[in-house]
């Protein structure tokens, strides 16, 4: 693997002088500023053999010395195995270069796999660093492969904080979708559960679901990875709140799923099923001029849904502007305004209250208003 050149923004907060140092370790710290490679990286065994909070006051000397990321990668893996981690966490910020924190990153995280203090280094981040700081270190999150960082990974997700957002547990979440992709559904619908009683990130972790079967750019969504996200969205949605079961239909419609998200309104307006379906109100109103005096008809209909669609509105204005007109000697404004309700009514007499409202708008705008019911709009 080519080696990156690192360049260093400043010293760390420690003091870049070996002037802290005991005594007994100062002729370990001479000279170094010679050394490169592995001559360094012995070195740096010998201070830490001299005394870990020594290691720990010098790591930034050797830090500047390391000039390429296969040395640093060294340096900060001897500086974990010995449990010299602050330094080390706060090291990666400090390097100028992107690309070098990406590479020092995923090489530290590659090393899960033979040395678990790796893996304790990664777990001691997450719980102590500062947001900012932690996210820095989110590619090693991708390469620790080792099932016990994999089982930790897993444990910390499905149980998410009791806030909103949260950077920490959304870099996790974030490493979880990319490392398992469709089998991280599961996963994320449970933390969505929990997340949505405990006032965590339930929004964020809908975009998260969406996420894992995202396709590459350019490319259309595998029916099996629609299917399954479908499938997983509608059943958890089922066991939530009314507002947080909107939430999942609306994300469902907007992915153009609109007949899954159809099937969740009995989990939204529960108890507002009519008859075996739900029923809400459409009105063309068919108005004009009628010699000297503005008239309008309301025609309104009841809008039969057998949870089939989310939002009834795209379906019925076809349906509801073939009702006779009665306007027939007045110049009529084509074609007739269309309006729906956007919920269901809890009861049939619903629909008085709700005509009565557009009636009280088109007399506002000087109309003589009259109503006429039309015959239901059964939707398929």
């Amino acid at each position: 693997m080519k080696a990156l050149p690192i360049a260093i923004l400043g010293c760390l907060a420690l003091p870049c002088a070996a002037g802290a140092a005991p005594d007994k370790c100062d002729p370990l710290l001479e000279g170094i500023d010679q050394l490169s490679g592995e001559p360094l990286i012995a070195a740096y065994q010998k201070v830490i053999a001299c005394d870990p909070k020594v290691a720990q006051q010098a790591f930034p000397q050797f830090m500047r010395m390391a000039g390429d990321a296969d040395t640093l990668v060294a340096l900060s893996l001897t500086a974990i195995d010995a449990d010299v981690w602050n330094p080390v966490w706060e090291m990666i910020g400090k390097l100028s270069s992107y690309d070098a924190r990406d590479e020092v990153a995923l090489r530290v995280g590659s090393a899960c796999a033979t040395d678990p203090k790796v893996i304790g280094f990664l777990q001691g981040a997450y719980f102590n660093l500062r947001e900012i700081d932690f996210q820095q270190w989110d590619d090693a999150l991708l390469t620790c492969d080792a099932p016990a960082f994999d089982e930790w990974l897993v444990r910390q997700v499905t149980d998410p904080p009791p806030k909103v957002y949260d950077d920490k547990w959304s870099a996790l979440a974030h490493a979880v979708v990319k490392r398992k992709q469709r089998d991280a559904l599961p996963l994320l619908a449970e933390a969505a559960a929990k997340a949505a009683r405990n006032g965590g990130p339930f929004e964020a972790i809908l975009m998260l679901m969406e996420d894992a079967v995202a396709p590459a750019w350019g490319e259309a969504l595998p029916p099996e990875d629609r299917a399954a996200l479908e499938s997983i969205m509608v059943d958890m949605a089922r066991d939530l709140a009314p507002e947080k079961a909107r939430s999942v239909a609306d994300r469902l419609t907007a992915m153009g799923s609109e007949t899954r998200a159809g099937g969740l309104l009995g989990a939204v307006y529960p108890g507002r099923e009519i008859e075996g379906a739900f029923w809400y109100g459409a009105a063309a109103v068919e108005a004009g001029q009628c010699g000297n005096q503005k008239q309008a008809i309301v025609h309104f209909s009841f809008v039969v849904n057998p949870a089939t669609y989310w939002i009834i509105l795209p379906h019925v204005p076809e349906p509801a502007r073939s009702a006779k007109p009665k306007l027939v000697k007045c110049k009529v404004d084509e074609p007739w305004p269309v309006a729906s309700t956007s919920e269901p009514f809890a009861s049939k007499a619903d629909i008085t209250a709700w005509v009565a409202e557009i009636v009280k708008e088109w007399e506002q705008k000087g109309y003589v208003v009259k109503t006429r019911e039309e015959k239901d709009i059964p939707l398929p």
